[in-house]
């Protein structure tokens, strides 16, 4: 049973009435839990009192099980009838019932896309299998404009959606302005202390490594880290936490590291934290914002480069922190504080053209402020 083309069938049964002028719908392929760049966008719109209606579609809506049949009910009926009646329609991922869609010529899609910058390769840049590149030929062929976060990285996302680069914007990211608000970290670390005692008057470390095409690598990814070890040589000075990405099939996180996968809000933990170590998680373009240090816990980098996803830019030579093999040299460079805080900066304007938090503002008043 093909659901994309399913709820395409249904979609076009609702073509025959004309779109709403101030009517929007959002796709939230990827959960963010409401704090991505769509969300962002609804709130700016909200900000300047524009007078819009905003439906959501999100990843649960269409989750196939009897305990989420009535979602799918009302995805199938009413959400379907919302999407097909809406003047500007919204993404932070490819949604593949578009490859069978036939939106009506007036109708503005935005691609924001989930992941910032440029970091890792993705969609129809790494992708082997011929029909799942038409099937994002087909998808991208429907949207007006992607968005990208820099000049720099347009032949990228072009490449990426397989569209031609005048159709990639640089006009920023809206869930990047998190980072340029004033917020009260230190009451955010309070409430976490009072569920995790011992995380209290520490620095903390994050651990947020991404997913392996591969699931077997994934299952193991965290074999090759060495908790004990940095437990017992860093544990009197820092805490270490994790948060593992959604897609990754890993072990429990051990005793004594605090886990934070289900942490609702990313944002909020990186502004928290005083370290980041990660893999090639696209995250390390989000922190690189706060001009902290970021380590480069890269065990198989060899094998990613070569048999995985790769990356649109040399990875040691644009890298914004120590690039490190072993836990061992983890906790040396930790030690050490053996970082280069000029190197984060480089890498953040890189993949970045906007270190203001204006760019929601930015996009809605491109797309959505009506012309006087």
């Amino acid at each position: 049973m093909n659901t994309n083309k399913i709820f395409a069938r249904v979609f076009r049964l609702f073509r025959r009435f004309k779109p709403k002028k101030n009517r929007v719908t959002l796709i939230e392929k990827l959960d963010t839990g409401g704090t991505g760049s769509l969300f962002a966008l609804r709130r700016e719109c909200e900000r300047q009192r524009l007078d819009y209606e905003f439906h959501v579609i999100r990843q649960k809506d269409y989750e196939l099980s009897l305990s989420n049949l009535p979602g799918l009910i009302r995805l199938f009926t009413v959400k379907t009838y919302y999407l097909a009646t809406s003047s500007f329609v919204f993404l932070n991922d490819n949604f593949m019932p578009m490859a069978y869609m036939d939106f009506d010529p007036s109708v503005v899609i935005v691609q924001l896309w989930h992941g910032m910058g440029s970091y890792k390769k993705f969609a129809g840049s790494f992708e082997k299998d011929p029909a799942m590149l038409d099937l994002i030929r087909a998808v991208n062929r429907q949207v007006t404009c992607i968005l990208a976060s820099s000049e720099n990285i347009r032949d990228n996302y072009a490449e990426a959606f397989c569209v031609p680069r005048d159709r990639v914007q640089a006009l920023g990211c809206p869930q990047a302005d998190f980072y340029f608000r004033k917020h009260d970290t230190d009451r955010w670390r309070e409430v976490i202390c009072r569920k995790y005692p011992a995380m209290k008057g520490k620095k903390w470390i994050l651990y947020a490594p991404t997913f392996r095409e591969d699931e077997a690598r994934d299952r193991d990814l965290l074999t090759h880290f060495d908790f004990s070890a940095f437990l017992r040589e860093l544990g009197e000075e820092y805490c270490l936490m994790v948060r593992l990405h959604p897609q990754i099939h890993g072990d429990e996180v051990p005793d004594g590291v605090i886990d934070m996968t289900g942490f609702p809000n990313i944002r909020k933990l990186l502004c928290m934290t005083d370290i980041l170590i990660t893999d090639y998680s696209s995250i390390t373009v989000e922190y690189a914002l706060l001009n902290r240090p970021i380590l480069l816990y890269a065990f198989d980098q060899d094998w990613y480069i070569r048999r995985d996803r790769g990356f649109y830019f040399d990875f040691e030579q644009t890298a914004p922190g120590p690039v490190l093999k072993t836990t061992e040299d983890l906790i040396r460079t930790i030690k050490e504080e053996n970082w280069d805080l000029a190197k984060v900066e480089a890498f953040a304007r890189l993949h970045n053209d906007f270190f203001d938090d204006r760019s929601a503002e930015r996009i809605v008043n491109h797309f959505l402020r009506p012309t006087e």
